[in-house]
């Protein structure tokens, strides 16, 4: 079990950011209308993406690609080592705002007995973002120049930014594109010192025998649940250091083929030696809407058995205003 991950912060320029500005120029080109503000991927899931999804619905079946979200108190003491190591990663990088780092869950449950009667209410709060829970990434999650993508300055997060609303109400439903990494490679799970590659992205979207269209949802496997099983842990966003993921290439290859959204277990391969965020940084560049941390394992087997590599994607974020990401549980029906 790997814990001690954190790489000394590095200073000079992001070596993606002349790419990235090429992407957004490239992006805004395209798709932004003036005086109307951009919406990032999400708007390219229109009404024919949402029926190619139905047409893939065949078995009438759903499975959760959520992770379950810890709260048990057992269970947290088991991972406790885990999470102070991370913390003090967090720590190290001097961010008071993040002491803890990504990832908490609060979970507070009051109980009441009145007689033959009971009661129970709970308050929660969440760190929305990091590597454990699975999360949807609002377009106020990553930006570049003091603004989000859209655009939408930076501070309007303090006020009235309403991305996850327009996001909530426009509806994240859309036919899925699943590629399984792990089978293209022959591994068990994808590595560090090898970065999902554009060609392989390739070879994976050419087995599932279908285009991947505009506003359709790119789900990306890569083995996440078995490289967790046999011991390993996944370093945090505090450690920029190499980690399995998709790099350089892969990000341009998902730029070009303008995904609704991406949902993927392992995140950014951050294989350079700043420990760039090669696909995240999408958020900024053409507003990419990404899930992080999501549970596709199981689902990839089942598909498999099922015969199939499609199905539709039902992401419902809660429509929270000013909020930069949320806990989700996307659900996958075939």
């Amino acid at each position: 079990m790997t814990i001690e991950q954190t790489a000394p912060a590095l200073a000079g320029p992001d070596p993606y950011d002349a790419w990235l500005r090429r992407v957004a120029n490239d992006h805004e080109a395209a798709r932004h209308v003036p005086g109307i503000q951009c919406r990032g991927s999400v708007a390219l899931i229109d009404e024919a993406a949402r029926l190619r999804g139905i047409a893939e619905v065949r078995l009438g079946r759903a499975i959760s690609l959520e992770r379950e979200v810890e709260t048990r108190p057992d269970r947290l003491a088991d991972g406790r080592e885990i999470a102070e190591a991370e913390a003090a990663q967090w720590r190290a990088l001097g961010n008071a705002d993040l002491p803890q780092g990504h990832g908490s869950v609060d979970l507070v449950v009051t109980v009441g007995l009145h007689g033959r009667h009971a009661h129970g209410g709970d308050v929660i709060s969440y760190d929305a973002h990091g590597v454990h829970n699975t999360h949807l990434d609002g377009l106020a999650h990553i930006g570049a120049d003091a603004a989000w993508h859209g655009p939408i300055p930076a501070g309007n997060s303090q006020t009235d930014e309403d991305t996850m609303v327009n996001w909530a109400q426009h509806g994240i439903a859309t036919r899925a594109v699943v590629l399984d990494m792990t089978a293209v490679r022959g591994v068990d799970w994808v590595t560090a010192e090898q970065p999902v590659t554009a060609a392989e992205l390739d070879a994976a979207l050419a087995a599932t025998g279908v285009d991947l269209l505009p506003g359709d949802a790119l789900v990306v496997y890569q083995g996440r649940d078995r490289y967790e099983a046999a011991g390993n842990v996944y370093p945090s966003g505090a450690a920029a250091v190499a980690r399995p993921g998709i790099g350089e290439d892969g990000s341009a290859w998902i730029a070009a083929k303008e995904p609704g959204l991406l949902l993927w277990d392992f995140h950014d391969a951050r294989h350079d030696a700043r420990g760039s965020l090669e696909v995240h940084n999408l958020i900024s560049a053409i507003g990419l809407c990404i899930v992080d941390n999501c549970l596709l394992g199981p689902a990839v087997a089942t598909l498999r058995e099922a015969g199939t590599s499609t199905g539709l994607v039902v992401a419902a974020p809660t429509a929270i205003h000013r909020s930069t990401g949320v806990l989700i549980n996307p659900l996958l029906l075939y």
